[in-house]
C-alpha cells in the first residue's frame, strides 16, 4: 500500500507536470515490451511493433535497459530524475551526473544485480564509459520506439492535463486528488493506493508533482527513495486502438483496401505525410518486415518513391500514389 500525508502547504503546493516526462516513459514502456499484453491492452500493438523493432535493430539497446529496469521490482530511481523532466536530453543529462554514492546504493538495492553483470557492475562504479553507454542506450530506445508517436502521446497526455485542470478550477485541490485514476483514493489528509510495497511518504511541506503517463498501467508508481521531491506518476488508460490509423479503420478507405489490401491502404494513407520505415510502420502498426515488404510493392508498382538520405531512406507518394489515395476516398 501506499499511502501520502498532506499538510496544508503540500495541498498549496500539488502541481500538474506540464509535458511528457520522457525518463518515465521510456521505463514504464520497456515494462510494456516485456509483458504479453492481454488482447484489450491499450499497449498490444504498440509492444508487438516495438519488439519487433528490438529483434531487427535495437537488441542490446533494449536488453541492457531492460536489464537495469526489469517490472515488477525495484528499479533505480536515478533513471527517473526528479524533479522531472520535460525534454530527454535534459533528463539524460541528469542520468550522467547522479553522485557516485547514489549509483552504487540504488544499484546495490536493484537486488545486488551489479554483481552478476559487467553492463550494471559498471554503471553501478559510475564508469564514464558504461555511463555514455546507457546515455546513448536511452537516446537510442526512445527515438526509435517512443518518438514516431510523439503526436499520439502528447494529445493524449495533453487533453488529460486539460481535464484535471478543469476539475481544479471548478472544484479546488480536492476534487483534483479525487479525481485521480489507476486506484488512487483521496481521503484526507492522506492519498493512497494499491502499491506491491509498503511505503509512506509525509510530504512535509514539499507538495507534489502528479505525472500523468501515457505508458503506467494498472496501478500508480513513485520513487523508492522518499527524501526524493515527491513524485506520484499515474496511468490516463489510452484507447485500445491508439496505434492504429483512424481512416482504415473507420472505413474511409474500405474500397481502396478491397482492392490493394489493407496494408497497403493503410500505408498510402499514412504517407501523405513522408516518412522512413521506423516511423511509417509506427503509423500503421505494422511490423518493421511487414512495412518494408510492403512498401517495396508500392514502390515496384509506382504509387511509392523511396529516397536515400543519408543512412535513412524516406518514402513518398508518388503523383500516382496521390490519384490512387484520392479516387480511394
Amino acid at each position: 500500500m501506499l499511502r501520502i500525508v498532506f499538510t496544508g502547504e503540500d495541498l498549496a503546493r500539488v502541481r500538474v507536470n506540464e509535458n511528457v516526462d520522457p525518463m518515465w516513459e521510456i521505463v514504464l514502456s520497456l515494462h510494456q515490451i516485456g509483458t504479453r499484453p492481454a488482447a484489450a491492452n491499450p499497449y498490444r500493438n504498440w509492444a508487438s511493433w516495438a519488439r519487433t523493432v528490438a529483434r531487427e535493430r535495437l537488441a542490446p539497446v533494449v536488453a541492457g535497459l531492460y536489464e537495469l529496469a526489469p517490472p515488477q521490482r525495484y528499479f533505480p530511481d536515478f533513471l527517473t530524475p526528479a524533479p522531472t523532466s520535460t525534454r530527454l536530453e535534459a533528463g539524460i543529462d541528469a542520468v550522467l551526473h547522479v553522485p557516485g554514492a547514489r549509483l552504487r546504493t540504488e544499484m546495490e538495492k536493484a537486488n545486488g544485480v551489479s554483481r552478476r553483470s559487467t553492463w550494471l557492475a559498471g554503471v553501478a562504479a559510475g564508469e564514464p564509459r558504461t555511463l555514455r553507454c546507457l546515455a546513448s542506450a536511452l537516446r537510442t530506445y526512445y527515438n526509435h520506439t517512443l518518438a514516431p508517436f510523439h503526436n499520439q502521446i502528447t494529445t493524449q497526455l495533453d487533453d488529460h492535463r486539460r481535464e484535471m485542470t478543469q476539475r481544479l478550477v471548478s472544484g479546488g485541490v480536492h476534487a483534483l486528488l479525487a479525481s485521480l485514476p489507476g486506484g488512487i483514493r483521496w481521503t484526507p489528509p492522506v492519498l493512497t493506493a494499491d502499491y506491491p510495497a509498503d511505503l509512506d511518504i509525509d510530504l512535509g511541506g514539499r507538495g507534489l508533482t502528479l505525472v500523468p503517463s501515457f505508458f503506467c498501467r494498472g496501478t500508480p508508481v513513485t520513487l523508492a527513495n522518499i527524501d526524493l521531491d515527491p513524485v506520484l506518476v499515474y496511468p490516463t488508460d489510452p484507447p485500445t486502438h491508439w496505434m492504429q490509423p483512424n481512416d482504415i479503420h473507420a472505413g474511409t478507405d474500405r474500397h481502396l483496401a478491397a482492392l490493394i489490401g489493407g496494408p497497403r491502404a493503410a500505408l498510402l494513407r499514412a504517407l501523405t505525410t513522408p516518412a522512413g520505415t521506423t516511423r511509417l510502420a509506427a503509423r500503421t502498426g505494422l511490423s518493421m518486415s511487414s512495412t518494408s515488404e510492403h512498401t517495396a510493392i508500392l514502390r515496384n508498382s509506382g504509387l511509392v518513391r523511396s529516397t536515400r538520405n543519408g543512412r535513412h531512406v524516406v518514402h513518398t507518394l508518388t503523383p500516382l500514389g496521390q490519384n490512387m489515395l484520392a479516387g480511394g476516398r
